[in-house]
């Protein structure tokens, strides 16, 4: 195609083919099917205990099928996790299980990303400060992601 045919092409308002539609339509389709994937799991069973980690090294498990409220606790560099009983420690995590999910409910790191996380079924909730994470898994082992 010469150049005064491209300018004439371009002046018809031909910029779009409906073979470009198709492809935009299906590429928006793919999107939309993986961000309900993201928001909404796999529909697979989600995780029936849950490990609290420090630094990388696991302190404390239990089941989420059974509610209750624990306080995560730093105290002479280690990290702790105990029934939440009276007040809390100075660097604390609260953490509450209610109907099979986990969360933080009160922290007292500087940022509250982990009380944002909300409570889970699945996945991870970190909160970097200080340096604890908790993992919903599965009793067969390994994190359900």
């Amino acid at each position: 195609m010469n150049r005064e045919e491209k300018i004439e092409h371009i002046r018809k308002g031909k910029f779009f083919a409906w073979g470009d539609a198709a492809v935009f339509a299906a590429a928006f389709l793919l999107i939309a099917v993986f961000t309900l994937f993201a928001f909404f799991g796999f529909g697979g069973a989600g995780a029936d205990s849950f490990s609290v980690y420090y630094r990388g090294e696991k302190i404390f498990t239990a089941p989420l099928g059974e509610d209750a409220v624990y306080e995560f606790y730093i105290e002479g560099g280690q990290g702790y996790v105990r029934a939440l009983e009276g007040e809390p420690h100075e660097d604390y995590n609260i953490i509450e299980v209610a109907g099979g999910k986990v969360g933080v409910r009160e922290a007292s790191c500087s940022d509250h990303v982990c009380v944002f996380f909300g409570a889970v079924r699945s996945g991870e909730i970190n909160c970097l400060p200080h340096r604890m994470r908790i993992a919903a898994e599965r009793s067969e082992g390994g994190t359900d992601l």
